[in-house]
């Protein structure tokens, strides 16, 4: 079960190189908006020497936008793990994902249900994933449906994606390549708010999981079970309490 947030040790607060973090629930305001507090403490994050990376569900395209606009130095993870750069500036990394099985387990979606599903507008923009909403059909119902596709639930929206990728193993493939020598995954703390980012808590010792009260109860609790420390106010209020923390111990005299 997760512990309070302010339980992130001293010790931990100083060992941690790399902080990825999810944008959408996690960085935003419950509006959805971005908040100037949590780019605020990505800054700060990055000005005590730890390197911030993105991980998101989002576009790569709108990623980078906002790496630059917070000044990021690590890597970005966009398409919830199907593509990836380990920094704003440089090359595709070729993680060997497909489009195709999307694609396909779309077509099989629409034609199961003609009326239920409505495509993203920015699915143009998308290299391995591909985002809808359902409209009167439970998630539930149209995972039954599918074979060689995982379907995700950011509590914004729906997700399509070959089966196997996701954030946490992007992720852990990045991480050897990453500074003089690499990164540890002990050196590194993941943040996010939703089954998304379940992956990353699965493979990440040290994670935080940021209160999201729109998820249904069953999926808060799943991620309570698994994450190691979590926030107490929701959303980005909660991002912005559990980094000033941080900082607050890397700021400290030892």
């Amino acid at each position: 079960m997760a512990l309070s947030y302010k339980q992130i040790s001293s010790r931990l607060a100083r060992q941690i190189k790399l902080l990825m973090t999810d944008v959408d629930g996690t960085m935003t305001t419950g509006d959805g908006s971005l908040s100037h507090a949590a780019v605020e403490a990505v800054r700060q994050l990055e000005q005590q020497g730890i390197t911030v990376g993105l991980v998101s569900g989002r576009t790569l395209s709108g990623l980078e936008f906002l790496a630059r606009d917070f000044g990021i130095s690590g890597p970005i993870i966009a398409e919830n793990g199907g593509v990836a750069k380990l920094r704003v500036d440089s090359e595709l990394v070729n993680l060997g994902y497909s489009r195709q099985p999307a694609i396909q387990a779309l077509n099989k979606l629409k034609s199961l249900f003609p009326a239920a599903i409505q495509e993203r507008e920015d699915n143009k923009d998308r290299l391995v994933d591909i985002v809808f909403w359902s409209r009167g059909v439970r998630t539930e119902e149209l995972i039954e449906h599918l074979e060689d596709t995982d379907l995700l639930d950011s509590s914004y929206i729906l997700h399509l994606v070959q089966k196997g990728v996701s954030k946490g193993k992007t992720l852990m493939g990045l991480l050897e390549k990453l500074g003089d020598g690499g990164i540890h995954p002990t050196e590194t703390m993941v943040v996010g708010d939703s089954s998304t980012d379940l992956s990353m808590f699965e493979l990440f010792t040290h994670s935080v999981l940021i209160s999201n009260p729109r998820l249904p109860l069953k999926q808060r609790n799943k991620l309570q079970k698994v994450a190691s420390y979590a926030s107490n106010q929701p959303f980005a209020q909660g991002f912005a309490e559990v980094v000033l923390h941080i900082v607050n111990f890397r700021t400290s005299v030892a």
